[in-house]
Parts: structure tokens; C-alpha cells; sequence
């Protein structure tokens, strides 16, 4: 028998994490120890998602005129 996930990664090339929202989840360890290294946050998948959405939304709030251009580069 196989040891691994449907994509063919090892468990041992995986990590878990526990997330802001609670969530424990696993993720690719090399990934993990890349954001790390970068002192970005790791976040499980429900939760980038969200981020991204609500980035998105707001960019297009400023293009449309919605909301004012501050010139921020951060968003959260």
C-alpha cells in the first residue's frame, strides 16, 4: 500500500498547520517553510481564499470609484 495523498505527495512531505480560524490543516512542507522564511502568514486554504476574495473586492471598489485610492499597498 501507498503511503500518500490523491496528488502522489507523501505524508512526510506534508505539514500541519493550525490556522487563524482554528482550522488544522495539512499543507506541503516546502511551501510552508518558504512563507516562513518570507515571514508571510500561512493560512489553511478557507482562509487564503477569503483573503484573496476580499482583496480582489477592493481593488475593484477603488477602480470603480467606490472607494478612494489611500495608496496603501497593504489591505489587511
Amino acid at each position: 500500500m501507498i503511503n500518500g495523498t490523491i496528488d502522489n505527495i507523501g505524508s512526510g512531505d506534508m505539514s500541519k498547520i493550525y490556522c487563524k480560524c482554528g482550522n488544522i490543516v495539512s499543507l506541503d512542507k516546502d511551501m510552508v517553510k518558504i512563507k516562513k522564511h518570507l515571514k508571510k502568514r500561512v493560512e489553511c486554504p478557507w482562509c487564503r481564499n477569503f483573503r484573496i476574495s476580499m482583496e480582489i473586492d477592493t481593488i475593484n471598489n477603488i477602480f470603480d470609484g467606490i472607494l478612494e485610492d489611500t495608496g496603501e499597498v497593504c489591505f489587511f
